[in-house]
């Protein structure tokens, strides 16, 4: 009887241990997609902020070169006011 007891005590570890090895398995598969969705959702980060940069400093020329050619207007004869 105490035979029987102790195969199934240990017939219940063996499966509480492949339990957990999956588990652990699984979770780790889990946090290594969402690390790679992070990683990826940082370079797209990284890549918007390089084109905001860029599109603020052509849209900072756009208005130098306004500025200029209202100065260029306004000092010129050519009877516009832009005031």
């Amino acid at each position: 009887m105490m035979e029987k007891i102790l195969t199934l005590l240990v017939g219940l570890l063996i499966a509480l241990g492949g339990w957990s090895l999956s588990r652990t398995f699984e979770l780790s598969t889990t946090q290594a997609v969402l690390e790679n969705q992070v990683d990826q959702l940082e370079f797209d980060i990284q890549m918007l902020e390089e084109k905001m940069n860029k599109m603020m400093d052509s849209d900072e020329e756009i208005m130098d070169q306004h500025k200029k050619l209202f100065e260029k207007l306004e000092n010129s004869n050519t009877g516009y006011s832009y005031n």
